[in-house]
């Protein structure tokens, strides 16, 4: 296959790629400029309509022609679509579907390896970024010195471009000369953990895209899946933190007050009044590290041999790996409409009151 043919084929290919999963932005905006004409009346409408146009236009054009990609094969140049397969696509995707992910070897096996192992970043990131996000919070909504450069300093994982931070972990965990990679083994911490019955094979070892193995130790305990999730919990859990940082501003210090002069604890507090007041900003802090966890993609990409490497593969990684570097341009839109449902229908469940409020 001619990668780079299909590599630099055009912005029509990366807009079919990148719009089917921004359906929920783009709907999102509809919904506030429908809910603004609803509150300030009929004059509002006329004055809504040129950026209505610009919705659906930037919203209908991509998705006509990512749709339209669904149903054909290779294109046959930058731009254009190849021949009609009609549900081919789709098929491969449906067995998996019907059949339930975990349990089929039949339809893509490569699709629901993929899918299990979105669910395996999922779950883990999306309560490590909350709980820690939330613990954070805590602590920042104390009073301390310097509390204003703390919280200054908290957004610096955040800021970090995604391929940067992937390049500065890659370096902590050289097995050459790496922070965790070298010294572990040089203070002999990897002797001890084999001599408490932990073991590890050269095959066993874990390989960056550069061909330089993560240190024995690390292996022992973890893998490269979740050295990911840590790596993502790390650089999210800033913004879920100020988060429900903002929240805790508006949790009347009143009601603590008072809840301390009645002998609460510090538990008791946190169940009965922080948390009831938190929850509409967890549902939101929960939607977006959903959000950001199923798209996650720099991570993967810089460290997990450029998304070839199955054991590492979600879904997103896998669409982009069938459009670019297979030219499945077809089947990779099918891929994206695949997380673009996933995600509105969680947005869904926690938003329509399908998950509610347990305090």
């Amino acid at each position: 296959v001619d990668t780079q043919r299909y590599r630099c084929a055009g912005i029509g290919e990366t807009l079919a790629f990148g719009r089917a999963t921004g359906l929920v932005h783009y709907t999102t905006a509809l919904f506030w400029v429908m809910n603004t004409m609803t509150h300030y009346g009929k004059l509002s409408y006329p004055a809504s309509i040129p950026v209505l146009l610009l919705l659906a236009a930037l919203l209908a054009v991509p998705l006509a022609y990512s749709a339209a990609l669904t149903f054909t094969g290779k294109p046959v140049g930058p731009g254009q679509l190849g021949e009609w397969v009609g549900f081919d696509h789709w098929s491969r995707v449906w067995p998996s579907v019907s059949a339930g992910f975990p349990f089929l070897d039949s339809g893509d096996r490569v699709f629901n390896r993929a899918f299990v192992q979105t669910i395996q970043y999922i779950i883990p990131s999306v309560i490590g970024a909350t709980v820690f996000g939330l613990f954070v919070a805590l602590v920042l909504n104390q009073e301390f010195p310097g509390r204003a450069i703390v919280r200054a300093s908290l957004l610096i994982p955040w800021a970090i471009p995604p391929v940067v931070v992937a390049a500065m972990f890659q370096w902590f965990l050289d097995s050459r000369r790496g922070l965790f990679g070298f010294w572990p083994e040089k203070l002999g911490i990897v002797g001890e953990l084999e001599r408490l019955g932990f073991g590890v094979t050269a095959e066993g070892k874990l390989l960056f895209f550069d061909d330089r193995w993560l240190p024995a130790w690390f292996d022992l305990l973890t893998g490269l899946m979740t050295t990911f999730i840590g790596i993502h919990i790390w650089k999210t859990f800033p913004l879920m933190a100020i988060i429900f940082l903002v929240a805790l501003q508006y949790l009347p210090k009143e009601l603590l007050q008072a809840a301390r002069l009645d002998g609460a604890n510090f538990l008791r507090r946190l169940r009965y009044i922080i948390l009831p007041h938190l929850w509409p900003a967890l549902v939101a802090a929960m939607i977006v590290q959903f959000l950001l966890t199923i798209t996650m993609f720099d991570v993967i990409f810089a460290l997990g041999s450029g998304g070839v490497k199955e054991s590492t593969l979600n879904i997103y990684v896998y669409a982009y790996r069938q459009s670019f570097f297979l030219g499945n341009l077809g089947y990779g839109a099918v891929l994206a409409y695949v997380v673009s449902g996933i995600l509105i229908l969680f947005a869904l469940a926690l938003t329509r009151g399908r998950i509610r409020a347990p305090l």
